[in-house]
């Protein structure tokens, strides 16, 4: 039985993945981003509600102002890294973790400006997704920290660099501004003054610095944590040789026969009747189109 042959693939167009949750985060921002544009436009007042005030936070609004960017390269920076590693993060430990991560970045870095601003000589707010993208960046490339990669500076001008170093100058610009330009700015101090003005929540990406290192140390953890079978202890006496079952191996062969391909492809597509094409993995489908360009 071939996959034409299937009745859950009769009448059936191609299959088309779902969009991802990365798509989804991005399609949201731009949607927003463009009422805000009508709203100011229109002199109207639609957003302000989402905005996280210094002064009278409100519940939701730990997380809304996220929603929200100062202007077009804000969101464009934001979109563009939010593409780059949410996808990643997607790939390697699925949306939940995704929306988890990001969300719980968003709160972490309004936590942390904040906390830093108590006691300051200014009522400020705070806008945009950046900590819970600084997050994201982490969980994403700290397991590729010898990875090299080609950064875009000012879109024109290409450099080359390791994701160690480029995570190390992220960390530490994040810092410095945060000590020299922010705390300045938000509290009156005789003896400590900015030595210079961005107009950046660098508390906020610290805090979503923070959040995604602690994630992704809990992420390695977890997955590095020994199985089953390493914990089990060992029986008293070892069973005889002749008795043991020989290993199962599951690694499927380079060069099948034509049997032996129409059995593994069966079982794949009796895999996606089951729990459709989407409980396959990312190895699962590759295989799938292999066999199915075999057996044609």
């Amino acid at each position: 039985m071939g996959i034409g042959d299937r009745a859950y693939m009769r009448n059936r167009g191609p299959y088309r993945e779902p969009l991802s949750a990365t798509a989804w985060t991005i399609a949201v921002l731009v949607a927003v981003f463009i009422v805000n544009l009508i709203q100011e436009s229109a002199g109207a007042d639609l957003l302000s509600w989402a905005i996280l005030n210094e002064s009278q936070p409100r519940l939701w609004q730990w997380l809304t102002h996220g929603l929200l960017h100062e202007g077009f390269w804000h969101l464009l920076g934001n979109c563009l890294v939010l593409w780059w590693t949410g996808a990643i993060v997607e790939q390697d430990h699925g949306r939940r973790v995704y929306f988890q991560v990001l969300i719980a970045g968003t709160l972490s870095g309004a936590l942390v400006w904040y906390l830093t601003g108590v006691g300051g000589a200014h009522d400020g707010s705070i806008i945009g997704v950046s900590a819970g993208v600084y997050a994201l960046m982490l969980v994403a490339l700290m397991d590729k920290l010898e990875h090299q990669i080609t950064l875009l500076l000012f879109f024109f001008l290409p450099v080359t660099l390791k994701v160690r170093w480029m995570l190390s100058l992220t960390a530490l610009f994040t810092l410095l501004g945060w000590i020299f330009a922010e705390l300045p700015s938000r509290h009156a101090w005789t003896k400590w003054h900015a030595a210079w003005h961005d107009n950046i929540a660098h508390s906020g990406h610290l805090g979503g610095l923070i959040l995604g290192f602690v994630a992704w140390h809990y992420l390695h953890r977890t997955n590095q944590g020994p199985s089953y079978a390493q914990v089990q202890m060992p029986t008293s006496e070892a069973p005889s040789p002749a008795m043991e079952a020989p290993a199962e191996d599951n690694t499927p062969r380079l060069n099948p026969t034509q049997a032996e391909a129409r059995a593994e492809l069966d079982g794949l597509l009796d895999k996606i009747s089951a729990g459709g094409f989407g409980s396959l993995t990312a190895g699962e489908k590759r295989r799938l189109e292999q066999l199915s360009a075999r057996l044609r």
